[in-house]
């Protein structure tokens, strides 16, 4: 292969005992006609995986197409390492394909995020980089242990249930393994809580990790952005704010229908190639991300799991969120989103939830802390960032998506005002 031609990169998720380094060496022993380097993290010293793999000689260290990188995580500590690994492996001229088993306890977005910045910013002389596919990979017979049994996957470890719902938000394939350890209903129940988490990646079923190449390499699959608006509770949240938009807008038309006329024929122009969340795509030229998944949401709504988003222009009371986790309601899958505190009212904190797992952070001032000036400059060059504004506490407000399985959207909403300021 020429240097200077286009490398392709995916990534492997997952959590601990998934599957991932099975599904690695299925890849590198079916992988004809591809020039593939492998890139292995373990944060440990070391890298078992990585010597599991090198067992199947499709891989060595001595060409340089198997890299381990140990003592670290390639999503923060090994960050830096993991852009030089890439820059030489694809200016070696030597692979076409880069495939990276991050370590289990990895986060997925902050490695896309550091590929994708690579790939961006590479020299006029470097090969070019496209990230290709963000594949997840996950234990069936666990995650059903996990969201079936109200505890935590392991006990005392409370960051892994957090850690197992991020490696399935942010992904462009989830590859569903071990099916052959639960029953079909039970993939049918994991595909429904899946779906609910990551709206639009593409869901295999596997035994063993044996996928058909054709869904891991080469799909073209990744778009961070894409991906980014897929996770469930984001797109929950712009959902509501589309819907806030489309109720404002409708107001506006009734104050000025004198114009509707007038207006009605510039809209003409646009493409209209566009189908609802719950609408198939069997248009093969058409590029919209619908991954043929429709059926995933007759499981959805089989299981008793629904999406809304709780908002409210009044604080929670002081010390609430203390008081909520200790009577948090049962079958909450996921719950994340903006709060305003009583205590704190300036600033805008992000509370999240999943499963046993609760944390709540700092998100900035709220812009009603700003003086005029500045809001009076805002209006002029981000007046999106004032939708929505309200004249007596500004952008102040709780928003949270709440991501429920068999539970009542009324009685958690009931649940959640009786803590309000």
């Amino acid at each position: 292969m020429a240097k200077g031609s286009l490398v392709k990169v995916a990534i492997i998720t997952g959590y601990l005992g998934a599957g991932k380094t099975t599904l690695l060496n299925h890849i590198l022993t079916n992988a004809e006609g591809i020039r593939a380097a492998v890139i292995v993290n373990d944060i440990g010293e070391v890298n078992i995986d990585a010597e599991l793999i090198a067992k199947t000689g499709a891989v060595t260290q001595m060409d340089d197409s198997l890299i381990p990188m140990t003592n670290g995580c390639i999503c923060c500590s090994l960050s830096e390492d993991l852009s030089n690994q890439l820059n030489d492996l694809a200016n070696s001229g030597n692979f076409d394909y880069i495939v990276i088993e991050a370590s289990g306890v990895c986060e997925p977005m902050p490695i896309a995020y550091t590929i994708q910045a690579f790939c961006q910013a590479g020299e006029e002389d470097d090969a070019p980089m496209l990230l290709d596919n963000v594949i997840s990979v996950v234990d069936c017979a666990r995650l059903l242990d996990e969201f079936n049994s109200g505890r935590d996957l392991l006990d005392g470890e409370d960051d892994i249930v957090q850690l197992l719902v991020e490696q399935i938000e942010f992904c462009s394939t989830l590859v569903l393994n071990k099916t052959d350890l639960v029953t079909d209903e039970q993939v049918a129940e994991i595909r429904a809580i899946v779906r609910s988490l990551q709206k639009k990646a593409v869901i295999v079923e596997a035994e063993n990790g044996q996928v058909d190449l054709d869904e891991l390499l080469n799909t073209g699959r990744f778009d961070f952005e894409h991906v980014f608006d897929s996770v469930g509770w984001v797109s929950a949240m712009d959902e509501a704010d589309a819907e806030a938009r489309e109720r404002e807008e409708h107001e506006h038309e009734h104050e000025h229908h004198h114009d509707h006329d007038h207006d009605h024929d510039h809209h003409g122009h646009h493409h209209h190639h566009h189908h609802d969340d719950d609408e198939e795509c069997d248009d093969p030229e058409c590029h919209c991300h619908h991954y043929h998944h429709g059926h995933d949401h007759d499981h959805v709504a089989e299981f008793g799991i629904s999406t809304f988003v709780y908002q409210r222009r009044r604080p929670f009371r002081e010390n609430a969120l203390d008081q909520m986790v200790e009577d948090w309601p049962k079958g909450i899958l996921r719950c994340k989103g903006m709060v305003w505190l009583s205590e704190d009212s300036d600033m805008c904190y992000v509370f999240e939830q999943a499963g046993h797992r609760f944390s709540l952070g700092e998100n900035g001032l709220w812009l009603a802390t700003a003086d005029e000036e500045y809001l009076a400059q805002l209006a002029e060059t981000e007046p999106d960032a004032l939708k929505g504004w309200d004249d007596e506490v500004g952008d102040r407000e709780i928003k949270l998506v709440f991501i429920t399985r068999g539970a009542d959207q009324d009685a958690i909403e009931q649940w959640a005002d009786s803590f309000l300021a």
